[in-house]
């Protein structure tokens, strides 16, 4: 079934990544998403022998991520930005600030009205274009769109993760616990 909206939007800090061990914070719910798209790249090296593509191989080279939403508080850019917070209000940004791997979570709803719930595992957010503009008679709603980087983990490879509420192995409690923590699914083993 076609996807038909986008309901709700969380992050969680990847605070290890390596061959042992892969482990996120809390996910915190961002409010006001608006749109959500996510573009892999694939890199595509090809091999010529007699006149003609003789093999190839393709890798995932990049996975970019844009977030539109109703507003981005100063706290969450010091967040998703690495902005500081100041002792006077707001936050302030530095040549030397460091964005932080986070993952992000979301629920898209399906035209049959199930819902499509993702992980994406690794990536961080570049810095979002400021703008406004006058009136001029009527409002015009000015958003931020935030774009990203995203890869897959040291840890076991992963970028994505994907269950729809109407999958057959899916969790009845998805709705109250997908948003609890940053799963990390395991290979199902059939037995013939």
């Amino acid at each position: 079934m076609p996807i038909v909206g986008l309901e709700k939007l969380y992050y969680a800090k990847l605070t290890e990544d390596n061959a042992t061990t892969l482990t996120y914070g809390t996910p915190v719910y961002l409010p006001g998403v608006k749109e959500l798209k996510v573009s892999p790249k694939m890199a595509t090296e090809k091999l010529y022998a007699e006149n003609k593509i003789w093999e190839q191989d393709t890798a995932l080279d990049e996975v970019e991520v844009t977030i539109a939403l109703a507003d981005l508080t100063n706290a969450e850019r010091a967040e998703l930005l690495g902005h500081t917070k100041a002792t006077e209000g707001g936050v302030f940004a530095t040549a030397n600030d460091s964005m932080p791997y986070i993952a992000v979570l979301y629920k898209a709803n399906k035209s049959n009205g199930k819902a499509r719930y993702q992980v994406l595992y690794k990536g961080k957010f570049e810095l979002p274009e400021d703008s406004a503009k006058g009136k001029e008679g009527k409002t015009e709603f000015q958003t931020p769109e935030m774009k990203g980087i995203f890869q897959p983990t040291q840890n076991n490879n992963m970028w994505k993760y994907q269950v729809d509420s109407d999958d057959t192995d899916c969790p009845a409690d998805i709705e109250t616990t997908f948003f609890t923590n940053v799963i990390k699914p395991t290979k199902k083993v059939v037995v013939p």
